[in-house]
């Protein structure tokens, strides 16, 4: 059994899929600590869904008929977004939850994994559940830099979900990151990344320099920032 923080309905306020309907179900624990986390990932002994609560932790089977009630066969949305803190630290319990909701309950909504991507051997492993994988590179942790070569190595063996990269870039000291992740963009073959400015802060230089680097080697780069909050949405 796992903990769950909150479970939501909303709109995709980040990445490629930005405005989508999803139902975000938010695990609790990290292996991260950002300086820029505004999530509320403890546990706590119970969570809320549509004012109604629910206790922790909480089984698979008791999990998913609690989505159905709340969220009926997910024909009215586009997908589940699981996410955290780092859902992949859960990642046996998720991937027997999304099984059991595809397979016992056929659910119609797609499954959509929102992830550091620090735990990438993992990735593989719920590559065949999972139809969209969002992969985030923190660029303030030395540890997921590091890692990025990994990481790429990693993604590189998905043969079945949709999956894409979130650059968070800080407008601070960008130029070495942007250098840094660029090369290792372009070593491996990747040809597109997502930018998400932190806090929602870029300056034109740092946005033309993105540009230029990236397209210098061929990468197509896409600034877009956190529509959520500008639209004060959960």
């Amino acid at each position: 059994m796992s903990f769950i923080t909150e479970i939501f309905r909303s709109s995709q306020g980040e990445g490629l899929y930005i405005g989508l309907p999803q139902v975000f179900i938010r695990f609790a624990d990290c292996d991260f600590d950002c300086p820029y986390c505004d999530t509320d990932i403890s546990k706590h002994d119970t969570f809320i869904i549509n004012n109604k609560k629910y206790y922790n932790p909480i089984s698979i089977e008791n999990l998913a008929d609690v989505l159905c009630q709340e969220f009926g066969d997910g024909s009215l949305f586009h997908s589940y977004s699981i996410t955290g803190g780092e859902p992949l630290l859960h990642s046996e319990y998720i991937k027997k939850l999304v099984d059991y909701l595809k397979n016992n309950k056929k659910i119609k909504a797609k499954f959509f994994l929102e992830t550091s991507g620090l735990l990438s051997d993992k990735l593989v492993e719920v590559d065949n559940i999972f139809d969209i994988m969002s992969i985030d590179i923190k660029t303030h942790s030395k540890q997921v830099l590091d890692h990025l070569p990994i990481l790429l190595m990693d993604i590189q063996k998905l043969k079945y979900t949709h999956w894409y990269l979130k650059l968070l870039l800080d407008d601070l000291n960008y130029k070495p990151i942007i250098d840094y992740v660029s090369n290792q963009l372009h070593i491996y073959g990747i040809k597109e990344v997502v930018v998400q400015p932190v806090n929602s802060i870029m300056s034109v230089e740092s946005m033309d320099y993105l540009y230029d680097i990236c397209y210098s080697k061929s990468i197509v780069a896409r600034i877009i920032p956190q529509t959520h909050k500008i639209l004060s949405l959960p």
